[in-house]
């Protein structure tokens, strides 16, 4: 029996211990907990200016705007997994599909599930919490828009790594978004930071956005500069993202992985 169970032990410690996102997501998880709410407590006990219902408002806007990057994440990796995971990809691959339309595919279903998906959380905050997110108008706009816009380069990440290296890199479909979390200062400023970290932070523009969220919440304005350098970024990071994805769609083909891959 001992025997029996020992084999089983080394079994399950190369499953999880074999692969790096498998190995990270053992170690994120806490680390990420301990670094967000470090910062989050930091920052309300050295700020005593906000009152109760500011302090709500703050944090209900910041959860749904979060939420917006993760499901347009997770809207699409979870699209092209279902591809993946039924074994379809071939098919899809030898029909006259283009690569680039698989990539428009993904974005609008992730675009749609997104917004089915928080429709109801917004009029339940309203209701329940006197929660008027639609008071941002079309700063709210721009702002959903450049988080999904994140989300999406995050996801052509993931689902390009999947592809090319397997299912061990699934992880990284939850993984990834919660790493950067506690540096895209969605609940507290960049100045709750380090400051070692704050010129490095600067290159997410998460940060930016969630800045230029709370400077409209509290004070009602927004700043240009900040408006430019979100911008400039995600049009970088979807640019390049894109390429990456469809990089590893030729590689898998002229390796021959398209068939490796599924249940």
């Amino acid at each position: 029996m001992i025997n029996r169970i020992y084999a089983l032990l080394i079994r399950y410690k190369n499953i999880s211990f074999g692969s790096f996102p498998r190995l990270l997501s053992i170690f994120y998880w806490p680390t990420v907990q301990i670094l967000f709410w470090g910062y989050f407590t930091n920052f309300f006990m050295s700020n005593n200016e906000f009152g109760v219902w500011s302090v709500l408002n703050i944090i209900l806007s910041a959860v749904i705007l979060w939420d917006v990057l993760f499901r347009g994440q997770l809207g699409l990796t979870m699209s092209f997994f279902e591809e993946l995971w039924s074994r379809n990809l071939p098919n899809l691959f030898i029909t006259p599909i283009k690569d680039l339309e698989i990539v428009i595919g993904l974005v609008l279903i992730s675009l749609i599930r997104t917004i089915i998906g928080l429709t109801p959380a917004v009029f339940f905050a309203n209701y329940f919490f006197n929660f008027h997110l639609f008071e941002l108008g079309f700063y709210l706009v721009f702002l959903f828009f450049n988080l999904i816009v994140v989300g999406w380069a995050v996801g052509f990440i993931v689902s390009g790594l999947v592809l090319r290296y397997g299912h061990a890199f699934e992880e990284l479909a939850w993984a990834i978004i919660f790493i950067i979390l506690p540096f895209s200062c969605v609940y507290y400023p960049l100045s709750s930071l380090p400051e070692i970290i704050q010129d490095i932070v600067q290159i997410l523009p998460t940060v930016h956005i969630f800045e230029s969220m709370r400077e409209v919440a509290i004070n009602g304005n927004f700043n240009k500069y900040d408006l430019l350098k979100i911008i400039f970024l995600n049009l970088v990071y979807i640019f390049l993202s894109v390429l990456f994805f469809l990089k590893m769609i030729k590689v898998a083909r002229l390796k021959g992985l398209l068939f490796n891959q599924g249940e």
